[in-house]
């Protein structure tokens, strides 16, 4: 279940928000600033809810040392204020913060904008794994490319080796065979380094494209 922390110091707005979202997600519930950056720090959330009057720092300060801090910059953060007016909006999203949201709100908006935020984030971690994996299968396929020349001439040598000896003793053709095993276990290793799979995607709901990061 993912993990949601919430930084406001009304009783009453913890009540509401956790009601909303205590069924599908885990709900870290802290009143000041400072203590909900060390909450955050030392549990990593998946989302943060933030209030902009705290007991000690605001908001705004809160969401800048967060997103000041590599650990905890990617971490979504959207504020839930009953400031509306422009200027503390635009505050806001200077801060760092993805989203704004106003009190009173709509339940179902609530928990919608909380889904998107998580599912963007998702998104965007498998996008950075599927990077990190297309980069290894470059370099494995270009690593099966380097091997495979001297493996090359090492089949060449052992040719040789094989024609110069005509009628080797037991030892020298247990050697020889050796050699010819070892090369051709190499060879597969190469080969499967160089047939490294392509991504395999999955279309769902006619917009989402999923992409199976085992196969690559």
């Amino acid at each position: 279940m993912k993990r949601i922390t919430l930084v406001d110091d009304s009783r009453i707005t913890q009540m509401i928000i956790k009601g909303v979202l205590s069924e599908n997600y885990e709900m870290d519930l802290q009143e000041n600033g400072l203590d909900g950056i060390a909450a955050i720090k030392k549990f990593m959330p998946d989302l943060v809810l933030l209030d902009i009057h705290l007991p000690d720092i605001d908001g705004y300060e809160v969401c800048r040392v967060l997103k000041n801090d590599e650990k905890t910059r990617d971490i979504p953060i959207i504020f839930i204020t009953s400031m509306d007016s422009v200027q503390e909006r635009v505050k806001g999203f200077e801060a760092g913060s993805e989203d704004y949201v106003v009190k009173p709100f709509y339940p179902q908006e609530l928990l919608a904008r909380v889904k998107a935020h998580l599912a963007t984030r998702s998104a965007k971690a498998q996008a950075v794994e599927v990077g990190r994996l297309m980069v290894f299968r470059e370099m494995a396929v270009a690593l099966s490319h380097e091997i495979n020349n001297p493996l090359t001439a090492l089949y060449a040598f052992l040719h040789v080796l094989w024609r110069e000896t005509g009628n080797p003793g037991e030892m020298a053709a247990g050697s020889l065979m050796g050699m010819q095993a070892e090369l051709d276990r190499i060879r597969r290793i190469t080969e499967k380094l160089g047939q490294a799979s392509q991504l395999a995607e999955t279309r769902y709901n006619h917009e989402i494209t999923m992409v199976d990061i085992c196969n690559i």
